[in-house]
């Protein structure tokens, strides 16, 4: 009997502590909310992560400490907490309030596919939220305007592409154009320089006809003076000795000796005649070969440039 007793005692004081725990967790969170609706949310968090200290599973302090975050502009953690307490609860009120504060943290971010889906599943919880229902109706219209500006963009995209191949198109073809131009004149260039050179080399051809007719001229010429000074001499060797063979007296010596110097004379000025023509062909020679080595350094010159 007294150790029935004793063991009652023992569950009692169990109890006793038990209690004292929970009514110190949810004076944490009581204090916590009146700090929060003061909006002095750094003291509202201390209360309750205190209150998580005592419980660690307690919904309602992850609850309200998520808010918290929310209000404080910590999205990005809220929307985490949030997600947790969705996945270590089935209770439907509490489904439906998380869902609802998820949806506005994703809104809070614009991001509108989220919060549709987040207050869709709030209302799937608690169909009577009116609150959750409007901002469904809000976040879908966001939505839509987006996709419709996404589309729009996406559009004005497409026609700016469109614009600008236009634009390399026509750019493109006007530097093409542009080539073709250019490569005509380059052509009509070379056409031209070909006929100048081909109107040089004409020129070059009928001055080299007109030289060597020149010169065939002035052998011939020479050749014929040549040969009538060969009859000459022979005449007048044939003369003198004829003259040679007769008996001659004193004037026919003399004149025969004024003959023979007249000969000479002649001689000398047939050599002269003939150095003369040398010298002349030896001129027109080096005229030719002078003007064949202009030619050939212009048309260099030309065809570097």
């Amino acid at each position: 009997m007294a150790k029935f007793l004793k063991h009652i005692s023992l569950l009692l004081l169990i109890l006793v502590s038990t209690a004292g725990v929970s009514q110190k967790e949810r004076s944490f969170i009581r204090n916590g909310n009146k700090m929060f609706n003061d909006s002095n949310y750094l003291a509202a968090d201390s209360l309750y992560l205190k209150a998580l200290e005592i419980d660690s599973s307690s919904i309602e302090a992850k609850y309200n400490y998520n808010n918290s975050q929310l209000k404080q502009g910590k999205v990005d953690e809220a929307i985490e907490g949030f997600n947790e307490i969705i996945n270590q609860t089935d209770d439907k009120s509490t489904l439906a309030k998380t869902h609802h504060n998820l949806g506005n943290a994703h809104a809070n971010k614009q991001e509108w596919d989220e919060a549709v889906d987040s207050y869709k599943n709030a209302l799937r919880n608690d169909p009577k939220d009116q609150d959750a229902r409007y901002n469904y109706a809000y976040a879908k219209s966001k939505l839509a305007k987006e996709q419709n500006q996404k589309g729009d963009d996406k559009d004005n995209k497409d026609k700016n592409k469109d614009k600008d191949q236009d634009k390399k198109d026509q750019k493109d073809k006007k530097d093409k154009k542009d080539q073709g131009d250019k490569n005509k004149k380059d052509d009509k260039k070379q056409d031209g320089e070909g006929d100048k050179d081909k109107k040089n080399d004409k020129g070059d051809k009928e001055k080299k006809k007109k030289e060597d007719e020149q010169k065939k001229k002035e052998e011939e010429e020479k050749k014929s003076e040549g040969e009538k000074g060969k009859e000459d001499e022979k005449k007048d060797k044939e003369n003198l000795d004829g003259e040679k063979n007769k008996p001659q007296t004193e004037q026919q010596k003399k004149d025969a000796q004024k003959k023979a110097k007249a000969q000479q004379i002649k001689k000398k000025q047939a050599e002269q005649i003939l150095r003369q023509l040398d010298k002349n062909e030896k001129s027109i020679q080096q005229k030719m070969i002078r003007a064949k080595m202009k030619k050939q350094a212009r048309k260099k010159i030309d065809k570097d440039w």
